[in-house]
């Protein structure tokens, strides 16, 4: 089930310490090094690690730790979706300079732990010389970095959903009806927030509990109503 990380990574959490030292990642070490996970403080490191850690990702194989700014395109040649618009779990990068090249800068990368109503999204991060090697940010829209970085864009996590009912196109709430409400109901069982046997397609008031709850554990606006957050967030509770 995904939750927000707002703390840094705990001593001994394997997605945040190299593969010699007896992890799962990757990366290179920070630096400064940080002492419970050695892939700190450095942004690649960090987004490296929560991208898999969200996917519960042992072999840790989504994409390669490249330079901040070359991820995006890494990514694309993993077969990862990539887009403009924010989603729960996914990563943002950012270029340094004016090529792709680390010769004027190796850009940045962070990754959406929340996205609010008005566009603002949360990210947690970290970054190659900081002392502090986790902290998170909000960040409005065009997301902005710092002087001499440009937004290149999201990198999203892969679906891996076995729901059988198709996606919802439109808001749902209560009194909708269709194979879209199974959708939702779907996920929330997956979730743990509805039995097996409540799929019946009519968002009533068993589905509205649900959505209630999974909205008040998600850190979501909590209105029952399924509209992009509330789903992007389901296709992330595992």
């Amino acid at each position: 089930m995904f939750k927000p990380r707002t703390t840094r990574p705990e001593a001994g959490n394997k997605y945040y310490i190299r593969r010699e030292s007896g992890g799962y990642s990757r990366a290179i070490k920070g630096y400064p090094t940080d002492n419970l996970c050695d892939v700190l403080s450095n942004c690649v490191g960090y987004a490296y690690g929560r991208f898999h850690e969200i996917a519960e990702r042992k072999e840790m194989d989504l994409f390669d730790p490249v330079n901040a700014e070359n991820i995006l395109q890494n990514a694309k040649d993993h077969g990862l979706k990539t887009g403009t618009e924010p989603k729960i779990g996914a990563l943002i990068v950012w270029q340094k300079g004016a090529t792709l090249k680390p010769d004027d800068g190796a850009g940045h990368v962070a990754v959406v732990e929340r996205i609010d109503e008005d566009g603002t999204i949360l990210t947690s991060e970290s970054g190659y010389g900081a002392e502090n090697p986790f902290w998170t940010t909000a960040r409005k829209p065009p997301f902005a970095y710092m002087s001499g970085f440009k937004f290149l864009g999201f990198v999203y996590q892969p679906d891996g959903s076995k729901n059988p009912y198709p996606e919802p196109k439109r808001v749902l709430k209560n009194n909708c009806f269709g194979s879209d409400v199974k959708w939702l109901q779907y996920e929330l069982i997956e979730s743990g927030y509805m039995r097996e046997n409540e799929i019946d397609g009519d968002f009533g008031k068993i589905t509205l509990g649900a959505v209630l709850a999974f909205q008040f554990e998600h850190s979501l606006e909590v209105d029952g109503v399924c509209g992009d957050k509330t789903v992007e967030a389901l296709k992330l509770a595992f």
